[in-house]
């Protein structure tokens, strides 16, 4: 008997073993490939990720009757994934189901969909209520929404009708529309969009009251009903700075807002952006009191400023082929006082320039750009064509200006110049007291590598003698840098074309001046890595009668530049720059051309850059390299 029960035992568990194997073995071999036919793009992801079929057709486990069950299944599965995208009639012919040959491994599934045409919206009614308007709107009783087509009368009632302008922007840009296909992706979209709006804006208790889409199989069509109250907007309330090191009356210059205007993110953004790129504070914490509001819905805002080292030191060397190895020590002392005044000194050296300056910045106005700025320098510099030696003092304000529009940067200073020199044959001490002012205007959607953007910049100084100066002159620069990307699309879009000119002119007759007299510095020159590419620095303008070039008094230089993006970092360009510093009409315009490679680096954008003079004889070559930014 007991060898009796050992067999049975033996023959259950052999017997188990022998099942288990085999239905790992079926559980292995189960596997599905899906052919999906007639839909694309958005609709086939939505069927794909409601499809159970899909989503389990590499289950470990999965089973051949669970596959015959999923497969019936999925015919209603792909028509309730189509549904959202307003296709509620469409057809799912399903190919028979493949089992796998003993060879393979995978059964075969296959689907062909015929979408139908999408159910249409028929209405659309969007309400609006709340503090956003003057009284309750609806999307159907607006005019026309672009203001081109108004008549003033509708414009008129527009405005009669809308607090906030920024809702009816919105609401004729409204994702679904009336005659449009049903699209629930669209539908959600929109209701998103006014959520954010509402919160972008300060109504922090806006909801909707109303959401339904009403589908009407027989006519097949639908109408859409929403309503979005946005109840009362919120203010910005009392402003308090958490820190001990500054005046309260320095913070008046980031300010994007004031007490008791209406909030917005974007301004509360500005604000911590502005503090935070004022090189004061190492930490900006910005926080809106949101649970603490007033009677009339202001809400104070806390702001927790950690400040930075109060000095702050640099030290850099490079290379450029007008200059020859250089380098540069400086520090900064961030902030001076508790009113914001800052300083700093920095040194440069260079095989033909050394120079120092210091500098003593105080905020002024309203704004981060305004501000009085005391200069004192001095600077050694010895080129081919001139030697100087220039002491300097000067004080200038600067302040930002709007002109026809658009917000320009203003510089109006004055400013003493000593300078020994010696150029050709002339040698000179100058003393001149020069006013001066100039503007620029800065338009690119990156500064560093500009796809599209442009700089102008314009100057004017001058110098009477008898009033601070041994010798009188009236001078005018203006330069500007163009660049543009050749194309958005195709081959083109890897390339950008940059043209580049400057217009300088010197008038020396006022009252006794007289060109010997003026110094290098003053003088206009041409040839160099940023002028005429193919000549050295400063080597091209008027000469001598001993074949010395003295300098000019105008100046003419332009450059058209074709840069093509070869590798992520890297370009290849061609050139050609032509120009020069003259007197009259005598001196030639000079040429150059030449080839060069970019390198995006993380110092800037480096130019090496081969060109060759084709004005001169023998057309000689010379090699650039310049690094900083495109503007």
């Amino acid at each position: 008997m007991f060898f009796s029960a050992t067999r049975r035992f033996y023959s259950v568990f052999f017997f188990s073993l022998f099942a288990l194997s085999l239905c790992q073995n079926l559980y292995a071999a189960s596997t599905v490939e899906i052919q999906i036919e007639g839909v694309e793009d958005e609709l086939l992801k939505n069927v794909q990720a409601n499809l159970s079929l899909e989503l389990q057709k590499e289950h470990p486990r999965l089973s051949a009757s669970r596959i015959r069950r999923l497969h019936k299944k999925a015919p209603e599965e792909i028509k309730l994934a189509l549904q959202p995208f307003g296709y509620y009639n469409a057809k799912v012919t399903t190919a028979e189901l493949k089992q796998p040959k003993p060879e393979e491994t995978a059964w075969h599934a296959r689907y062909v969909i015929d979408l139908g045409e999408p159910l249409k919206i028929k209405a659309v009614e969007v309400q609006l209520s709340g503090d956003a308007v003057k009284k309750p709107v609806k999307i159907k009783e607006m005019p026309i929404c672009a203001d081109a087509g108004k008549t003033k009368d509708e414009v008129s009632q527009d405005d009669e009708v809308f607090q906030d302008k920024a809702f009816k922007k919105l609401l004729c840009d409204f994702p679904v529309k009336e005659g449009e296909a049903l699209n629930h992706p669209n539908y959600e979209k929109g209701k998103r969009v006014l959520r954010s709006l509402a919160e972008e804006r300060g109504y922090f208790d806006a909801e909707i009251t109303e959401n339904q889409i009403i589908i009407d199989e027989t006519a097949y069509t639908s109408n859409i009903k929403l309503s979005f109250d946005t109840k009362r907007r919120y203010r910005f309330g009392q402003i308090t700075y958490k820190q001990d090191l500054f005046d309260e009356s320095l913070f008046q210059r980031f300010l994007t807002f004031k007490p008791g205007e209406f909030y917005t993110s974007k301004a509360l953004l500005a604000l911590k952006n502005s503090l935070s790129n004022s090189d004061y504070f190492d930490k900006v914490e910005i926080d809106m009191q949101r649970l603490s509001p007033t009677e009339d819905l202001q809400l104070p805002v806390n702001v927790t400023l950690t400040p930075r080292k109060p000095n702050k030191y640099s030290a850099g060397i490079g290379y450029g082929t007008d200059t020859g190895p250089r380098g540069s020590l400086e520090w900064k002392r961030r902030y001076v006082n508790r009113y914001g005044h800052r300083f700093s000194a920095k040194t440069e050296w260079s095989e033909i320039r050394k120079s120092t300056t210091a500098r003593y910045t105080i905020p002024t106005g309203q704004r981060t750009d305004d501000f009085l700025a005391i200069t004192a320098g001095y600077r050694d510099e010895n080129t081919d064509t001139s030697e100087s030696e220039v002491w300097l003092v000067g004080i200038s304000k600067h302040q930002p200006r709007t002109l026809f529009g658009s917000e320009l940067g203003e510089v109006v200073g004055i400013e003493y110049r000593d300078e020994k020199y010696a150029i050709g044959s002339d040698t000179g001490h100058a003393k001149l007291l020069m006013p001066n002012i100039s503007w620029s205007y800065v338009k690119a959607d990156n500064r560093i590598y500009t796809l599209r953007g442009y700089k102008i910049r314009l100057g004017v100084r001058g110098a009477l003698s008898n009033l601070g100066s041994n010798t009188s002159f009236l001078q005018t620069r203006l330069s500007g840098t163009f660049i543009r990307q050749l194309s958005s699309k195709g081959f083109f879009s890897k390339g950008r074309i940059i043209t580049r000119g400057e217009a300088g002119y010197s008038d020396v007759s006022l009252v006794d001046g007289d060109f010997h007299d003026l110094p290098p510095s003053i003088r206009f020159f041409a040839g160099g890595d940023r002028s005429v590419r193919g000549y050295d620095y400063q080597t091209l303008g008027p000469k001598n009668f001993e074949g010395q070039v003295i300098g000019g008094k105008n100046l003419l230089v332009g450059s058209i530049e074709y840069e093509h993006k070869i590798l992520e970092k890297w370009s290849l360009a061609t050139f050609y720059d032509m120009g020069n510093a003259f007197n009259g009409t005598s001196e030639p315009l000079k040429r150059g051309t030449g080839v060069g490679v970019r390198w995006q680096s993380p110092i800037g954008l480096v130019r090496i850059d081969v060109a060759t003079a084709l004005s001169e004889e023998g057309r000689p070559w010379r090699l650039h390299i310049t690094v900083g930014p495109d503007l």
